[in-house]
């Protein structure tokens, strides 16, 4: 499963980069309000933090509008800068205006079922956050539900669009990777509850004691 990472902070972009577990980085316009920053400077700062895709949500409005703030965002030297896309009308004909400038770093955004994922396939996006918390909490689907129906068109179809749903807890993790779904993003304060295992601290607490004797040991002893 490939893994992305949510943050607005650089020197947390940069710790989790260096061990090469993630693939790039998603920020959304309420943690970018949240960083207190404008938000071109948060970006070039993740941007320069990483060699991998930062993602930048364009504001929702008309589509020459969107296409001035794309244009303004993609000129501001940051070459690993991607943009992202909520897939309402304007955003979609936006998705299908970045493809014909050529521009790799796609990803479409608050996709909340089958029928707009497929939308987006056809736009060759290739990366696609899906809004299934949102629903579940309005009373639809299971989140779980709702990736696999996603998951199972897109394979259906032959897309090469990948899903990058949330991923809350390593449990969930599992499920959605047993369910075919190829990427998930964690939020940067919830990484070291993936990475850390009371079993596996345990499994490893089981050498000590061989560990202690090793060290104990001299070449004349060997």
């Amino acid at each position: 499963m490939k893994l992305w990472l949510a943050s607005t902070e650089p020197d947390r972009v940069a710790r989790w980069s260096d061990t090469g577990l993630f693939t790039g980085v998603l920020t959304n316009p309420a943690t970018l309000a949240a960083a207190g920053c404008p938000a071109a400077q948060t970006l070039a700062d993740l941007c320069a933090a990483t060699e991998a895709p930062v993602f930048y949500q364009l504001e929702d409005g008309p589509v020459d509008q969107m296409k001035r703030e794309a244009t303004a965002m993609l000129d501001g030297g940051m070459r690993n800068l991607g943009i992202k896309v909520a897939v309402t009308p304007p955003g979609l004909a936006v998705l299908g205006w970045l493809r014909q400038e050529r521009i790799a770093l796609r990803l479409a955004t608050a996709v909340t079922g089958v029928v707009p994922l497929l939308l987006a396939a056809e736009l060759d996006v290739p990366w696609v956050t899906p809004a299934g918390s949102a629903l579940e909490k309005q009373g639809g689907p299971t989140k779980l539900a709702l990736l696999t129906e996603m998951q199972k068109a897109l394979d259906c179809q032959g897309a090469t669009t990948t899903l990058i749903p949330s991923l809350g807890s390593p449990g969930e993790m599992a499920a959605l990777a047993m369910a075919g779904v190829r990427a998930g993003f964690m939020w940067d304060t919830a990484v070291e509850s993936f990475l850390d295992s009371n079993l596996v601290r345990e499994t490893v607490s089981n050498f000590d004691d061989a560990w202690a004797k090793l060290h104990a040991l001299t070449v004349d002893d060997v």
